[in-house]
């Protein structure tokens, strides 16, 4: 059996030196084999991923993978294939197919993962014992080498395309390689959303036609584009209650940012400055980006929509930064308490982490636009990175100010400058597209997807009327996508 492996192996390093790449506009060919799956059978996008659990890339970009899952619920289906970049350890890869065989593959891998994928033996069976699996089976597995076959299988075909690393992903065919931020990967599905509802037929006729291997001679990658500092982007207006200064103001600052970072502390003084000074012609909107290396951000960015759940945000924001780096769960309390939040629900809340979900897709929102950092601010839809002093958001709010009064004065009514601005910027708003302003007289039905998008973020919050409400616009597959999202929740959406 190792040598079937080692065989496989040399003639992946043999394929490699031809250097032959894969074009990321081009659908390729790509089995499936009998890998371990995940998501709806007839999702419109499948994703098959060669990956390694000693590879430091792969474990990096799993949180990406589990956000892009939020943003695009029952739309994905996942094939994890394997490709061991050690032909001496495959013991990892083998426990992982093991637990497969009793219904976890899942919290195996995440474990295999967190362990740095470098694990022996009794590392192993103690990921096993923890999860509760048939020990005798699981043993007898790992001495019988029982998926040491698939594994070669694995490379064989990784060889065969011209796969040389790992993580590789084929999005319905057509190739992302390594821990691409999440506007890469959120890009490709989109795109192959709209082939795939252009194509009748499943995975296998989405790349029926594709080539059988790489073939470029140069690889070719996904565009990362940056914002653009002199474009305006489509931003919506967050989640209820985050809401600073009046819907007339002419101009609108949009600001994601991480309880936990210091420079979005230092933002908070400046933009209280910009509120004094120019009063109701400014309305903030505050959105959350609790960065995945700020370990307390993501509970109390949650603790923050429990409070504006009782109009109590504000007041919450305040002294969570007044006394910056108190994120403990006594200190979320207290500042709730101080804040006059309703302590019994408050703490209901956050036990069963009911707005999780919410707050990973607000962040999802600002990282698929290609915002990569906090504090970042769209004014009127324009971006602007980082924290940045009075005396430079004084001028840039001023301008836009001008330009606001400009635009009534020539007959805009002031409550319809931001939906205006909004209906011809770019980008996608993927956390709740409902939460949008509209501009008087004008009717505009939402899109199939961004209706699907408003009912998942209403069921995300636990808002029911609002999510039954805006599910009598949508039909088959959408609604049965969205319903299951929504059940989790424990919401049920009305019969059509």
């Amino acid at each position: 059996m190792r040598a079937l492996f080692v065989l496989a192996m040399l003639a992946a390093s043999a394929h490699a030196q031809s250097k032959l790449s894969f074009d990321a506009a081009t659908v390729y060919k790509i089995p499936r084999g009998e890998s371990p799956v995940e998501g709806p059978e007839d999702a419109p996008v499948t994703i098959v991923a060669w990956s390694d659990f000693a590879c430091g890339y792969c474990y990096r970009v799993q949180p990406t993978l589990d956000v892009l899952n939020k943003v695009f619920p029952g739309q994905l289906r996942w094939v994890h294939r394997t490709l061991p970049l050690d032909d001496d350890n495959t013991t990892t890869a083998e426990a992982a197919l093991a637990a497969r065989a009793q219904g976890k593959f899942r919290p195996m891998s995440d474990r295999l993962y967190a362990m740095g994928g470098r694990v022996d033996r009794a590392g192993a069976e103690l990921a096993a014992r923890e999860l509760g699996l048939d020990m005798v089976q699981f043993r007898a597995d790992l001495d019988t080498a029982a998926y040491r076959p698939q594994i070669v299988a694995d490379a064989a075909d990784a060889r065969k395309l011209g796969i040389t690393g790992t993580p590789t992903f084929f999005v319905n065919g057509r190739p992302v390689h390594g821990a691409q931020p999440l506007r890469v990967f959120a890009q490709v599905v989109d795109e192959e959303l709209v082939r795939a509802a252009a194509t009748s037929g499943d995975y296998e006729a989405l790349v029926a036609g594709g080539k059988l291997a790489a073939d470029s001679a140069e690889e070719t990658v996904h565009a990362d584009r940056e914002l653009d500092a002199n474009a305006v982007y489509r931003v919506g207006l967050g989640l209820p209650g985050h809401q600073l200064g009046p819907d007339v103001a002419p101009v609108t600052i949009i600001v994601w940012s991480d309880f936990q970072c210091p420079y979005c502390a230092k933002a908070v003084p400046v933009l209280q400055q910009i509120r004094a000074k120019y009063t109701d012609d400014v309305r903030i909107v505050f959105r959350h980006l609790a960065m995945a290396y700020h370990r307390k951000a993501g509970l109390a960015a949650e603790a923050a929509v429990a409070a504006a759940e009782q109009g109590k945000f504000w007041a919450f924001h305040d002294r969570v930064f007044a006394q910056f780096g108190s994120l403990d769960r006594a200190d979320l309390e207290r500042f709730a308490t101080e804040a006059g939040v309703d302590m019994v629900t408050f703490r209901a809340a956050l036990d069963d982490r009911r707005y999780r979900d919410a707050v990973v897709a607000e962040g999802a929102s600002a990282l698929a636009l290609g915002v990569d950092g906090t504090p970042t601010m769209f004014i009127n839809g324009q971006p602007i990175t980082g924290a940045r002093d009075f005396v430079t958001m004084d001028r840039i709010v001023d301008a836009h100010l001008q330009r606001g009064r400009a635009a009534v004065a020539a007959g805009i009514p002031a409550r319809d400058l931001y939906g205006l601005l909004m209906s011809d910027a770019i980008g996608v708003e993927r956390a709740d597209p409902s939460r949008f302003p509209v501009a008087s007289g004008i009717k505009i039905a939402m899109r199939a997807e961004d209706r699907s998008r408003a009912v998942t973020a209403a069921c995300r919050r636990r808002d029911r009327a609002r999510a039954q409400q805006l599910a009598t616009g949508l039909v088959s597959d959408a609604r049965r996508r969205v319903a299951a999202v929504c059940f989790a929740a424990g919401i049920d959406l009305p019969s059509q």
